[in-house]
């Protein structure tokens, strides 16, 4: 398995470029920057990630067809790949913070996703395009330089329309915070409708599973209250999705977590929050969120790798007290060697 790790951009330039140092030392595959709105700009941020890393990969995720234009898009990426040939990824998805831009229209996911990222391609050939569709138009455009290398194209989702369309059309999936088997089960069997339906195969999808992330010293500690905040928010921005599949994922829900889910506003109100955070069940945490000491961990990401998860995105969640960068280096000690395939080096020699 890989083990990848992911920026919102809320740490100062200076240190996200430390931070992407530090993961190239440290071993990781690649190194994540949300398309977070409104953080830090992602292509600025990647596009100086690329000179101070060699080998770790770089990715932008999760963008959409909607608030970015996919030709504008292709042109941001396409130059991001000609600074890091081979390392660049780009992960679409529906995208969120529409109600700060209440002109953009984006009532059609899954039509958006297929022909943004199919313009995306088309202007990647260096051809020039004319697209006339039902989310995205585009009148006879075309890149003024010759793309040297283009990024592979991640589709990210939970639901099942839109995994359905990573199987027929994406390089790979990055399925939602999925931290147990029976989610990523869930999103396979979606995924597999898409691969059959274009004739295609796991062999041509690589499957990635995004994940919360806190390290435990004891088996018993508490959750700490910044890793409740980022599973609750993931839980409510998938809402309706994960209400019917909650017994699926854990068999510990309450009546008044059940109530709640039913009856609650779907709004993100601090008091609705707070609400969602009390009442959420450890079980539900444990099947979108991972939480625990490295041994737990390395059992958890070993189980995934059995369902046929490839790599893992960590996003990590300092315990009070520790720092991001205390938290990479403490994964890639107690959880990468026991995980991720190292490369073959040749042995020391000693020379009289």
């Amino acid at each position: 398995m890989r083990v990848s790790i992911c920026s919102l951009g809320e740490e100062p330039n200076a240190r996200y470029l430390e931070q992407v140092k530090l993961a190239e030392q440290l071993g990781f595959h690649a190194f994540f920057h949300a398309d977070e709105k409104w953080t830090r700009d992602p292509y600025v941020r990647l596009g100086a990630a690329t000179r101070v890393s060699s080998r770790l990969g770089l990715g932008l995720c999760v963008t959409d067809p909607f608030t970015r234009h996919p030709g504008l898009s292709a042109q941001a990426c396409a130059t991001l790949a000609e600074l890091a040939p081979g390392r660049v990824r780009v992960v679409m998805g529906t995208g969120s913070h529409f109600e700060t831009i209440p002109t953009v229209k984006h009532d059609k996911p899954v039509r958006g996703l297929r022909e943004g990222i199919g313009l995306m391609r088309q202007m990647w050939t260096g051809e020039r395009v004319t697209l006339d569709g039902e989310t995205v138009t585009f009148k006879a455009g075309k890149l003024d330089f010759d793309p040297q290398a283009t990024p592979d194209i991640y589709i990210a989702s939970r639901g099942p329309q839109i995994l359905k369309l990573a199987g027929e059309i994406a390089d790979g999936v990055l399925m939602g915070s999925f931290a147990t088997p029976p989610g990523v089960n869930y999103a396979k069997a979606h995924i597999e409708r898409g691969l059959k339906a274009s004739g295609r195969g796991w062999k041509d999808i690589q499957l990635c599973s995004w994940l919360y992330l806190t390290l435990f010293d004891r088996e018993d500690e508490e959750i700490p209250e910044n890793m409740r905040r980022g599973m609750s928010h993931a839980f409510w921005s998938s809402r309706k999705i994960l209400t019917e599949k909650v017994d699926d994922l854990t068999d510990d829900i309450t009546p008044e977590f059940r109530k709640f889910l039913h009856e609650a506003p779907h709004e993100w109100s601090p008091g609705v929050m707070a609400e969602l955070r009390r009442l959420v069940p450890r079980g539900l945490f444990d099947s979108l969120a991972m939480a625990g000491t490295p041994a737990q961990v390395v059992k958890r990401l070993k189980a995934l790798e059995a369902c046929g998860v490839q790599e893992a995105v960590l996003w990590p969640f300092p315990r009070p007290g520790e720092e991001v960068e205390d938290m990479l280096i403490r994964i890639a000690d107690t959880v990468l060697p026991h995980v991720q395939e190292r490369p073959k080096r040749e042995g020391y020699r000693l020379v009289d």
